[in-house]
């Protein structure tokens, strides 16, 4: 399980944390994205969207961890269906549903 947090001490800095449910196991890394809106996480790759306001479009990141630290491989803007609203991405089994307007699109990690 992944989840995605912002640091209270320093509010840009973001973070992602990786809990294993059987041990109880947790590990924590710098987010590459500061305040993603929404993000999915697969073996060591992961895609996270940030939200253009008031436009038809999101950013679209992709990034693979690399030991303790993750880094951003990818990014473009992309062109969708209806506004993205704020933490409209909802990540889960390493795919990224994102909300725009009506739809809902799927976004491998």
């Amino acid at each position: 399980m992944w989840l995605v947090w912002y640091g209270a001490v320093s509010p840009s800095g973001t973070y992602l944390t990786r809990i294993t449910p059987a041990t109880g196991k947790v590990l924590s890394y710098a987010s590459p994205v500061p305040q993603p809106d929404g993000f999915a996480v697969r073996g060591n790759r992961a895609v996270f969207t940030r939200r253009d306001h008031n436009r038809r479009t999101v950013e679209l990141i992709r990034a693979e961890r690399q030991g303790t630290a993750w880094t951003v491989t990818s990014r473009h803007r992309l062109r969708v269906p209806g506004r993205a609203v704020l933490r409209c991405g909802q990540g889960r089994d390493g795919n990224l549903w994102l909300r725009t307007g009506n739809t809902w699109l799927r976004i491998e990690a």
